[in-house]
């Protein structure tokens, strides 16, 4: 993956906010510095958050069920996020 490249589908976590330290997936780049992140509980696929990509820490782990699902146009669902987020977070190295 190339520095400053970022992924539907990629892990992310928040430095910054009430949400700090919380694990999120990029759902859609809304510009150069800011993306629409989903948790699929808290924030949901329907209404995720903007944050600025420079309150974020990017993981090189992409959820490929979800990018694959972003690409050909299918309906990315709030279950899909949790257990793809789930699976990402516990192959994280502690």
């Amino acid at each position: 993956m190339l520095e400053n490249e970022v992924w539907i589908g990629q892990l992310v976590s928040s430095l910054q906010g009430r949400d700090s330290g919380m694990f999120y997936l990029v759902m859609q780049i809304d510009s150069e510095s800011r993306v629409l992140v989903a948790d699929g509980e808290g924030r949901k696929v329907e209404k995720p958050k903007r944050k600025n990509i420079k309150h974020l820490k990017f993981y090189d782990t992409v959820a490929k069920n979800i990018f694959a699902k972003a690409q050909i146009g299918k309906r990315v669902t709030n279950e899909d996020v949790r257990k793809e987020l789930k699976s990402l977070v516990s192959q994280l190295p502690l």
